[in-house]
């Protein structure tokens, strides 16, 4: 009881605007606690990478270092073995001089790190030199004199670095002393050069980022070898006040450390290691810029998250707040709307109904019904959904709406709304069409309960639609019609009407056509034109009627012995014109001479007579002589003249 009590004072105590503003604010401040933890944890660990890849980077670096100074030194220390030992004595120099060289020669070839070698006498004079200039090398010479007291001479000495001021190479002398087996003392001294750049290209597959760093310096004093980026100013320099090189002597000589360089002002963290037992030390260091590029990025990305999700938290709470300022206008009108909807239904021509689905019983019916069919509401209000409906239209909805509850249920949202057209029955017998539109209401669970329908009578519409629909018919027969009329029409523009043969104008456009193709394509093209002979003696002596039955019977020999694509036209009166396509002047005169040969055994019967005729050819041909229609015509007409002159039934080619 305390317990409802005290939620009971809450409640009051804090109304459900309050409460959601609470609750809001505890979960911003939740989310910015939690991505607090994220960002931290994310920032440690990319502390934690850099570090152990710096580490990685130096320990890499060193192996590669260490292993080309056992090599050098391994070097030096063949040569100092197998150097004759008079070899290291001023006054024997000349003897050896050849020997020796060719040998420091060989070595300096086989080592891309080394620049070349040099032999020193006990006073640091030069006694044999290879890759390196013969003359005194002053200081430095004087300073490889020291081999022999670094490591009791097993250790090498490695001299400051030294730039070239002409090529700008920058190298660094690694001495080795040849020890006198007799006295302890030193014979001399063994030199290789080494080229420092090459000692810096070592770090080149190293990924350090833009504000990465590498450097080489000495143990006892920190003075810097190489350093990349370079800093010439401060080669062979001690390090003074530098952190690392402190932490780089003491211990086991291995090590990460972070600090701001004194070099360049720039905060690093740095790993650092010991070169084999060599007085060096490698340094490698990534920049926290760099190392905290992406978490920076993460940062941003994530202060951005977090104000967008601010701004979306308080859009909702003022969303919500507003909403519910506004249940209250909403429930207020929801009777209000109610109440206008009823009288839009009430009112509305069309009828508005609704169908419970599982009793297929109509549950409410609006009174327009009464004006489409005669019947009150209340008669069919409970009533089946075939009462209204003829039983082909009842039939076929009770089929649409078994379908249209199955494709629901499978999750068709397109089958929610129908329009179908139904007949429906009124109550003084008469059948009317309707259009009805059905949408199916949903509950909760996705289930149809309800079907909403509006039924809107369209008999007026159908009647106009049936009407138009054969008036639409009689009208595409008519159409049909004039489209039979048209071609008939087109047939007779190009025919001649008495033998059935293509017009002079159906040739004049189809020889200009062809003598194109022929000339594009490199095509043969023959003409041939003819006449009847003594054709006008025929029609004085016999009659127009037996001269016309031979113009036909002259065009069906023509027809029966032609090709698909060649032309047959009436020229005009007894002359006729037959285009060749594709076929050369040798095939066009042997084709004559059948239609002539055929021409001659033609009779026309009048009575007991029989009425024979012959007829003359020209035959011209393109390109040999004409290039236009034009031409060819005009060369053919003169062909035919020509045949006529010799003596009529005869064939004719033109020539000039």
């Amino acid at each position: 009881m305390d317990m409802q009590a005290s939620g009971m004072l809450f409640r009051r105590a804090f109304g459900a605007r309050l409460r959601l503003v609470l609750f809001f604010a505890l979960t911003w401040l939740g989310v910015a606690a939690l991505l607090a933890f994220l960002l931290h944890d994310g920032y440690r660990a990319a502390e934690r990478k850099a570090e152990s890849d710096a580490l990685v980077a130096a320990s890499l670096l060193e192996a590669r270092l260490a292993t080309m100074l056992r090599r050098v030194q391994a070097d030096l220390e063949h040569l100092a073995e197998t150097f004759p030992r008079d070899a290291f004595k001023t006054a024997a120099a000349g003897d050896f001089r050849e020997q020796v060289v060719r040998e420091l020669s060989l070595h300096a070839r086989n080592f891309s790190e080394i620049v070349g070698f040099r032999v020193l006498d006990t006073a640091g004079s030069p006694l044999y030199v290879a890759g390196w200039s013969m003359q005194p090398a002053g200081a430095l010479d004087q300073a490889c004199l020291k081999a022999p007291l670094v490591g009791a001479g097993r250790i090498p000495y490695f001299s400051d670095v030294s730039v070239d001021r002409l090529s700008g190479r920058s190298t660094m002398a690694v001495a080795l002393a040849v020890p006198e087996a007799n006295t302890g003392g030193s014979q001399g001294v063994v030199v290789a050069l080494l080229d420092v750049g090459a000692l810096a290209r070592m770090s080149d597959a190293l990924n350090l980022g833009a504000g990465g760093v590498v450097s080489l310096a000495r143990v006892e004093d920190g003075r810097l070898i190489l350093r990349r980026p370079a800093l010439p100013e401060l080669l062979n320099l001690p390090a003074q006040g530098d952190p690392l090189h402190a932490r780089a002597v003491e211990g086991s000589g291995k090590g990460i450390y972070r600090f701001v360089s004194p070099m360049d002002g720039v905060e690093r963290i740095y790993g650092f290691q010991r070169i084999g037992d060599y007085p060096l030390y490698v340094a490698t260091g990534i920049a926290t810029a760099d190392y905290l590029s992406d978490w920076r990025q993460t940062l941003f990305m994530a202060l951005a998250s977090a104000a967008l999700l601010f701004l979306a938290l308080s859009l909702v709470l003022i969303r919500l707040l507003r909403a519910g300022q506004e249940e209250d206008l909403t429930a207020g009108k929801l009777v209000e709307s109610e109440a206008r909807y009823r009288m839009l239904a009430e009112n509305s021509h069309d009828v508005i109904w609704t169908l419970d689905i599982p009793s297929r019983r109509y549950t409410y019916v609006s009174p327009s019904v009464t004006d489409m069919c005669g019947y009150l509401p209340e008669e069919v209000v409970g009533e089946p959904l075939e009462v209204t409906l003829t039983v082909e239209s009842a039939g076929r909805v009770v089929r649409e709406v078994d379908q249209r509850l199955r494709r629901i249920a499978a999750g068709d949202k397109a089958a929610g709304v129908v329009i179908s057209e139904l007949e429906q029955r009124c109550k003084d017998g008469s059948v009317i069409a309707t259009e009805v539109v059905s949408s199916y209401l949903l509950d909760a669970d996705g289930v149809p309960q309800t079907i909403l329908g509006i039924t809107r009578n369209v008999s007026e519409r159908k009647a106009a639609e049936t009407a138009l629909r054969e008036t639409n018919r009689q009208l595409h027969a008519r159409i049909e019609e004039i489209g039979r009329l048209q071609v008939a029409l087109q047939e007779l523009a190009v025919r001649d009407s008495l033998t059935g043969l293509y017009n002079r104008r159906y040739l004049d456009e189809t020889l200009e056509r062809e003598v194109s193709r022929a000339r594009r394509e490199g095509n043969p093209l023959s003409l041939v034109m003819l006449d009847i002979d003594h054709f006008k003696k025929v029609n004085d002596t016999y009659g127009h009627q037996v001269g016309d039955e031979a113009l036909r019977m002259l065009a069906s020999t023509l027809l029966a012995d032609i090709r698909a694509e060649d032309v047959a036209c009436r020229y005009g009166g007894e002359e006729f014109l037959i285009l060749l396509p594709n076929m050369p002047l040798e095939t066009a005169m042997l084709r004559a001479e059948a239609w002539r040969s055929a021409v001659e055994g033609l009779c026309v019967a009048l009575g007991n007579f029989r009425i024979t005729f012959t007829i003359s050819l020209g035959v011209a041909a393109y390109p040999e002589h004409g290039k236009t229609p034009d031409d060819l015509t005009r060369c053919a007409d003169q062909a035919l003249y020509r045949a006529k002159n010799d003596g009529r039934n005869r064939i004719s080619v033109f020539s000039a």
